[in-house]
């Protein structure tokens, strides 16, 4: 099996990403949050690259019909109705709901994947369910890291590592065998290496320092939650459900 892994979104875009399952990455937060908004309900999350894009979305569904999520500086937008933390995106708040999302980093991952014949979220909290799924796709995998303002981002290197050697175990195969490029080598290394201290691993990211000084430190805790959740988000018709 063909597994890639690209460390940004930019790196992904060096490479014809049709025919491939593309697995979309960004530990904090957003793909943790998508997967917990629609554990609980929500009815789909359409990703926006801006915020301009968001609320033209938002405005063009019809603003009552649907919650306005994104943050920027890991903080809530103004006026918007959430922001991107997954202990927000309860079943109370989004059960039923439709969401348009935009982040500083996972949406724009998630709109540049879109050119794959598949595109699947992945997080900590539904490891194990996307690697599954993957494993039984048996496509061409290319793993998208959403990064951190457009650089490398531990954390989301360490959950594709985690991923593809689930997907290698699921498949039957040997870690690293087959056609892995360099990449994916690597970050199953460092997969190996700091799976079991997930939670001071990304407390101590940059990502994670960030969501520390802003308060949010209780969301590091909860996206290095290793499969709370037996789903995987995918995109489909520009909008993302189970």
């Amino acid at each position: 099996m063909k597994i890639e892994v690209f460390f940004t979104p930019a790196e992904a875009a060096t490479v014809d990403l049709e025919g491939r399952v593309a697995v979309v990455i960004d530990t904090l937060r957003a793909t943790s949050t998508i997967v917990e908004a629609l554990a609980n309900g929500a009815r789909g999350v359409l990703p926006a690259p801006s915020l301009e894009e968001a609320i033209r979305v938002a405005q063009n569904i019809g603003r009552s019909e649907v919650l306005l999520c994104g943050e920027r500086r890991s903080l809530r937008v103004d006026g918007f109705d959430l922001g991107n933390s997954p202990l927000e995106f309860t079943e109370d708040r989004v059960g039923g709901r439709s969401l348009v999302m935009t982040t500083t980093n996972g949406t724009p991952a998630i709109v540049a994947g879109s050119a794959a014949r598949r595109v699947l979220i992945a997080s900590f909290l539904n490891l194990s369910a996307a690697a599954e799924a993957v494993a039984s796709d048996g496509g061409p995998v290319a793993v998208v890291c959403a990064g951190r303002e457009r650089r490398f981002a531990l954390e989301d290197a360490i959950c594709a590592g985690a991923l593809i050697r689930r997907v290698a175990a699921a498949a039957g195969l040997d870690e690293g065998g087959g056609d892995w490029n360099d990449a994916a080598r690597l970050a199953a290394e460092y997969a190996r290496g700091m799976e079991g201290s997930l939670e001071t691993v990304l407390r101590g990211t940059a990502a994670g320092r960030q969501l520390i000084e802003a308060g949010l430190e209780a969301d590091i805790a909860y996206c290095a939650t290793l499969d709370r959740h037996r789903i995987v988000p995918e995109l489909r018709d520009h909008q993302m459900t189970l």
